[in-house]
């Protein structure tokens, strides 16, 4: 009886009473947190799962020039997206521009949050500043770039041109490679700081007696590096990393600010060929399906990264 009574109280229990008499006595004794969490709720679903779901359906039927549903069924908006002759290109873009750009910020930040770890005069102002780049937002950096990478009046032609670095002035923005490369290092600089600081915030965490026994048993700098400080900083490599990735796959304000795409499509990447397909050639469908494609993508790495945290949360 005992038994009884309790399980009645605990939310969710299905009894005797059945699954409509358990759900009534849940509500009469949770009414009021159900009713706080009631707006939120309404908001996620608006929000966030409802434009999914539109996305989802509207990829899989017929669309119309102004995105509306003509008739569903169907994924021809894949096959268009499949035969586009532009879209080979664009996946080697995209994969060059997230995959290069956090590898490079990988390699930078590391060696930054080493630094930083140490101490030394100024210490305190050189993490300050680091941040400066990643608190400005995306936009006013990339147009500040923008400037800076100008032909004519640009400031990075004219220290190269003083340093005697080059005979004339290069036109940064509109050489296809030289386009990609100025977007990437533009991405890298907003990035570098974000992993810098994370990775000094695990470097931080490490007990120091470890490398105090270490130093006791001859280990030199190389040693505590291979043998301590990456091991233990390794899971917060790999999140960070993943998270990176995410968020490069997204990065349309960037490459849209710098180049809009331009030249001939040569510097878009998934996002900002999205965009164009569906908002300026208004082909909605096919933007559609590359947009479920794109959330696909991200859908995979968003699990491998909660995976990672998992695993470092039970670390």
């Amino acid at each position: 009886m005992a038994n009884t009574a309790l399980s009645s109280r605990v939310p969710g229990t299905v009894t005797s009473r059945g699954w409509f008499a358990g759900l009534r006595a849940e509500w009469s004794e949770y009414r009021l947190a159900y009713l706080l969490l009631a707006p939120s709720t309404l908001a996620f679903l608006i929000f966030l799962v409802f434009p999914i779901i539109n996305m989802i359906v509207s990829a899989f039927s017929q669309v119309d020039t102004l995105g509306r549903i003509v008739k569903v069924g169907g994924v021809q908006n894949f096959v268009e997206l499949a035969k586009d002759p532009r879209m080979p290109m664009i996946i080697w873009q995209t994969a060059v521009f997230a995959f290069g750009s956090v590898f490079l910020t990988l390699v930078i930040a590391y060696p930054l949050a080493m630094i930083l770890n140490t101490s030394f005069p100024g210490q305190t102002a050189a993490k300050a500043l680091i941040l400066v780049p990643w608190a400005m937002p995306f936009a006013i950096s990339a147009i500040t770039w923008r400037w800076i990478f100008h032909g004519q009046m640009g400031s990075l032609n004219y220290l190269l041109s003083k340093l005697g670095l080059i005979q004339e002035y290069v036109v940064w923005l509109n050489e296809p490679k030289l386009a990609l490369g100025a977007i990437i290092f533009v991405e890298v600089w907003s990035s570098v700081p974000f992993m810098t600081i994370t990775f000094l915030a695990a470097m931080q965490a490490i007990p120091p007696h470890i490398y105090d026994a270490a130093k006791m048993d001859g280990a030199n700098i190389w040693h505590e590096f291979i043998d301590m400080t990456l091991p233990q900083t390794k899971m917060v490599i790999m999140i960070v990393t993943m998270l990176s990735i995410i968020w490069a796959f997204r990065g349309f304000t960037v490459v849209w600010v710098l180049t809009r795409g331009n030249p001939l499509y040569r510097t878009d990447i998934a996002v900002t060929y999205l965009f164009k397909i569906a908002f300026e050639n208004l082909r909605f469908g096919a933007g559609f399906a590359l947009a479920v494609s794109l959330f696909v993508v991200l859908v995979i790495f968003s699990i491998l990264y909660t995976r990672l945290s998992g695993t470092q949360e039970e670390a």
